[in-house]
Formats: structure tokens, sequence, C-alpha cells
């Protein structure tokens, strides 16, 4: 077997097991029950918001240390955080125990980005797109079996909340083994540059006498550098804003959704026959992929109709999430998350073509992990006012309305950045463009063909 194909089944490995979480749909009942001793406000106001805040601390360190560890150490790391917060989960009682908990998920939820830069670094670029589409698709397909595998354990009454934990524990235990199969990575994007083998000596000579604060400078000169090159283009700046705002939509979204789920079933009364949380999960994973399939072959002018589709798009979820907060039925409930998910895994597919066909390879991890770090800057702001005790605490409903809110004026500078670009342009373009892009020509100036791995995905 080739040495690429041994590395893409070991990534397939790990990401499928990391995924494969079935107590994570059942979170919320689980920790408001009698396992961790929690009552519903604590968990809400004092356990949720500490994910977001952990995973934004320690998002900057593990984007420069992935690259100065070569990306391994990172990945390997992933695994035993997953493993310490089903631990947590398992053995951890008390408030503490469940914020120390939340704080460890952040960490594994913020160590990703190596697993999804290892790809760049030891896999040659002429088996990039399969290794791309083979590494989504395993994850997609974790994602999914974990969201059946729950709801058909729990709907058949084989198992409890407490038992899906050891399920997932064993999944992510599986995953932190295969991380130590990993190949090593020898060269990295920054701290570890590759050079052409006439200067292989050269270099040599000049590293030895090079000190470790030299070579952080000089990568972090690399790093300003590809940060410019990329950020002062005006259309990576406009998908990179979306990027960040609707990924910060979409994870203050997947964070609260079972409170309200939980909400709305105690108002009307709902049975346990209601209770279908992992059946959506997989079901909206689902949905997810098979948009972002489709989207491979649709050859839009994004270009040209991308700001009006976001901003028609955000208006749509701002209606579906003020829908499912003023909700009395579950299916009604169930129903806007799929739509929502739906709504965000297609649009960041295009963000994520459309960036990556306008940076360099090189660039990829930093653009997307600053997009993401931006995403979690929102985040931390709107779950501070909006759900933490030390702000307005919202209940779960009125939670729902600030974040239909927060999507209608999204799509409201959007329209503005469509409609400008219409006043100034846009006639002349529709004319001698068009709405859609021959498969030839756009193949002809875009550097790639799906999004980077990774890109389209969110830890809830």
């Amino acid at each position: 077997m080739e040495t690429w194909w041994k590395t893409t089944l070991l990534l397939c490995l790990y990401g499928f097991f990391k995924e494969i979480r079935p107590s994570e749909p059942f979170l919320t009942d689980y920790l408001v029950g009698n396992f961790t001793g929690l009552t519903e406000d604590q968990v809400y106001q004092d356990v949720y918001p500490i994910w977001t805040y952990s995973y934004l601390a320690v998002l900057v360190f593990v984007f420069l240390f992935t690259d100065l560890l070569k990306y391994k150490a990172v990945i390997v790391f992933e695994g035993i955080a997953y493993i310490v917060t089903w631990a947590l989960l398992l053995w951890g009682k008390g408030l503490l125990a469940m914020q120390v908990m939340q704080v460890s998920y952040g960490i594994a939820t913020s160590t990703e980005v190596a697993y999804f830069t290892y790809i760049y670094a030891k896999v040659s670029g002429h088996h990039y797109q399969q290794v791309t589409s083979f590494t989504r698709t395993a994850l997609l397909l974790g994602r999914f079996l974990s969201g059946l595998l729950s709801q058909v354990l729990i709907s058949s009454g084989l198992v409890d909340y407490r038992q899906l934990n050891y399920i997932s524990l064993s999944m992510v235990s599986a995953a932190a083994v295969t991380s130590l199969f990993l190949p090593s990575v020898t060269t990295t994007v920054y701290f570890h540059r590759n050079v052409n083998e006439g200067e292989v000596e050269l270099v040599k000579d000049t590293r030895a006498e090079e000190s470790l604060k030299d070579r952080i400078i000089s990568s972090l000169t690399l790093i300003i550098k590809d940060f410019i090159s990329s950020f002062s283009n005006p259309y990576i700046l406009k998908w990179s804003l979306w990027w960040a705002l609707g990924m910060c939509g979409n994870f203050q979204v997947g964070n609260y959704i079972q409170p309200l789920w939980k909400d709305v079933m105690q108002s009307t009364n709902g049975t346990t026959d209601e209770h279908l949380n992992g059946a959506v999960e997989a079901a909206t994973t689902l949905t997810g992929a098979a948009l972002a399939f489709v989207l491979g072959f649709l050859h839009f002018n994004w270009s040209l109709i991308g700001e009006i589709t976001v901003a028609v798009i955000s208006v749509l979820d701002a209606g579906v999430l003020y829908m499912m907060a003023r909700s009395t039925s579950i299916w009604t409930a169930y129903a806007g998350y799929l739509v929502f998910r739906a709504n965000y895994q297609m649009m960041i597919t295009v963000a994520s073509f459309e960036i990556a066909s306008h940076i360099t390879q090189s660039s990829y991890g930093l653009v997307f992990g600053f997009n993401t770090f931006l995403a979690l800057s929102f985040q931390t702001i709107l779950t501070a006012v909006v759900a933490d005790r030390a702000g307005l605490g919202l209940l779960p409903r009125d939670q729902f309305l600030v974040y239909a809110g927060y999507f209608a004026v999204v799509g409201c500078i959007y329209l503005l950045f469509g409609c400008f670009g219409c006043l100034r342009d846009g006639r002349s373009r529709f004319a001698s463009e068009g709405v859609w892009i021959p498969p030839r020509k756009r193949s002809s100036d875009s550097t790639r063909i799906d999004p980077p791995v990774g890109s389209v995905e969110s830890p809830q």
C-alpha cells in the first residue's frame, strides 16, 4: 500500500471514531438529570458558556503550536482532551467538574485545526482532492452514525443517557489510539519550512546559529506577510466576514438548541416518543452532506450573486429561528433546526470554495484559522451578553429571538453589499458574465475544486 493511502486510512479512521459521540444529542438531558447534580439554570448559564470562552482562549496558541510541534502531537493531544471530557462527564459531579469538562471540550474542539491542516503537510498535492473527499466523508459518516445510533439506542430503551457516554468514551479512546500511528511530519508551513536541495547545507548552517527567538520572529513575519496578502483582497474580506458571522450564529444555535427543544417539550407535555434529538442530528448531517455534494456540480457566478444569496439565506434563517422561538410544537422546532443547519452547510461550503480559490494553499490554515477566531470572538460577545449569568441570562426561547434578530441584521448588511455591487457594475457584469459559469472556464480560473477539509464542519 502506498504511503499516502496509509496516511489517508489512518486520518479517516481517526476522524470517523472521534465523531461517534452518541451522547451529544442528549447532553442537556444528561446534565440536568440526576447524573451530575446540576439545575437547568446552572447548565444553561454557568456550564455551556465555558465552552465558548475556552475555545477562543486556546485557539490562538493552538494555531502557533500546531505548526511548531508539527501537527501530530497536537492531534494526539486532541484525542486525550476528548477522553478527559467524557471521563469527567461520567465520573465528575457538581458545577466545577462540569465547567472543567467544558474547558476540556473547548481544548479538544480548538485543536481540530491540527487534524484539518495535517493533510497539507503530509499528503502530496497530487492526491489532495482525493484525501479531502475521503476525510470529509469519514467525518460526516461518523456524525451521521453517531446521531442514528443514539436515537436507536434511546428509543429502544437499550441504554440510558449515562450509558451513551460510555460508548462515546470508547470511540474517542479508539481515535486517540489511532492518532498514535499517524506518520510524523517533517516540514510545516511556517516554523519548519521546506527548502530546495541546493539550499539544504546553507540552511543547516544558518539554523545552527539561529536562536529560537529568531526562528519565532522569522515565522511570525511570514504569518503577517501571508495575512496581509490574503486579507488585502476585498472579495476575501466579504466572504470571510460572512464565514465568521455565519459560524458564530451556527455555533450559538448548536450550543443552545437542546435547551430550546427541552423547553418546547416541557411546555407542551411532550412524550419520550417525540424525543428525537439523535435522529434530527443524523438528518441534518445527511442533508448538509447532500447539499455540499450537489454544490460541487453547480457553477454559479458567486462573485456576482453571492451577497444577495447570503442576504436571502440569512433573512430566511432569521424567520426560521423566530418561528422556533415561538413554536409550541416540537416537530416545528426540529424542522426549523434542520432547515437552519442545511442553509448553513450550503453557504459555508460556498464561502469555503470562494475563499480558497483566491488564496495560496499555504495560507489555508492561517485564513480559515483567523476566520474561526473571529467567529469565536463574535460568539464570546453574544454568549456573554445573552446566555451567561453575568449578562442577561436569557431563557432559551428569548435567546432564539435574539439569534433571529442577529441573522436579520446579517441579512441587511449583505443586502446593502449586494445592492451597492449591482448599482456599481451589476448590469454590465450580468450581461458579460452571466449567473452561470461554464465548468471549463471555472476550472481554469480556480486553483482547486473542493473547499479545505473541515472548513464546512463545526464541533456541534
